[in-house]
């Protein structure tokens, strides 16, 4: 029988971008519940993250919400200018097409609740900028130290030219974000309300790739009862990572990838993540070094 085409081997040279050398390369890491390590392979290879560390921010905001600083009907006015993580630089304007029409015009005023559902279900930069500044990048930080997962999170604003040009970036790896999402869907990161409010956020994202191939994919009769996923791309980079409830056992798995395409990495998350679940990993295992997977392998 003929291999499907995933189209993995139409660049074999690999994408090249500001976040991407043109190295093909795949990370995963499926972990369960208390974020052990069920399937990795080369889990702390460090990539851009996209917009996967929006989770991040999420949490961040219900934090202030739990803490009853903040409430999601507070009002907010949408704004595409933001100011630089570089002290000196001066504030700067995100370009419209990567502005998202659904959270409003400029000068709009819109929900908090609105601004966390454009953020998490449509990935939308401008809402999640908004956050950022109001919340800082310390406190965002700190969900990240929170979840044992220090390599991954969001260091700088979207469109920030000046913080990318000085050196900052966001980070992540595909073992911090399976942690990342654990301790979220444990209750390590918010009180129980207010993790169902993000995990509901999380069910609710539009075009995802692991949730949709987890609830496609059968397992020793296992069913996926519940599932809810982020994900983020830029050229040459596409990630997803999500939490999988099957018969009352939850597994959060992340794939990265760099240098392809978006549909050839989708491609690979999916074909990943089938494999993966298909396998039914109960206890620790490591799928062969850690190490990158070129386009060849």
């Amino acid at each position: 029988m003929d291999n499907p085409d995933f189209g993995l081997d139409d660049e074999p040279s690999g994408i090249v971008s500001d976040y991407s050398d043109g190295t093909p390369v795949i990370s995963y890491a499926l972990v369960d519940a208390d974020g052990a390590v069920l399937r990795e392979r080369a889990g702390t290879l460090p990539y851009y993250s996209a917009s996967t560390v929006k989770v991040g921010v999420l949490v961040a905001a219900l934090r202030m919400v739990q803490a009853g600083t903040w409430h999601l009907s507070d009002p907010l006015t949408v704004t595409h200018e933001y100011a630089s993580i570089v002290p000196d630089a001066p504030r700067f304007v995100m370009e419209i097409e990567e502005t998202d029409p659904g959270l409003g015009a400029p000068g709009d005023t819109v929900t908090l609740a609105h601004v966390l559902n454009r953020m998490t279900t449509v990935s939308a930069n401008c809402a999640t900028n908004m956050l950022f500044e109001a919340l800082g990048a310390d406190q965002v930080a700190a969900v990240s130290r929170d979840a044992g997962a220090p390599d991954t999170g969001m260091d700088r604003p979207y469109s920030d030219v000046a913080g990318l040009e000085a050196g900052i970036t966001n980070r992540a790896s595909a073992l911090g974000l399976a942690r990342l999402m654990a301790a979220l869907v444990r209750g390590d990161l918010l009180d129980t309300e207010h993790t169902n409010i993000a995990k509901q956020l999380l069910r609710e994202r539009e075009e995802p790739v692991i949730s949709a191939v987890a609830s496609a994919v059968g397992c020793q009769n296992a069913v996926v009862t519940d599932t809810g996923s982020k994900g983020g791309s830029v050229d040459g980079i596409a990630h997803d990572f999500a939490f999988i409830e099957r018969d009352g056992t939850m597994q959060c798995l992340a794939v990265c990838t760099r240098g392809y395409t978006y549909e050839q990495g989708a491609a690979a998350i999916s074909a990943v993540t089938a494999a993966l679940l298909a396998s039914c990993p109960r206890a620790p295992a490591t799928d062969g070094p850690a190490s990158p997977i070129g386009a060849h392998a």
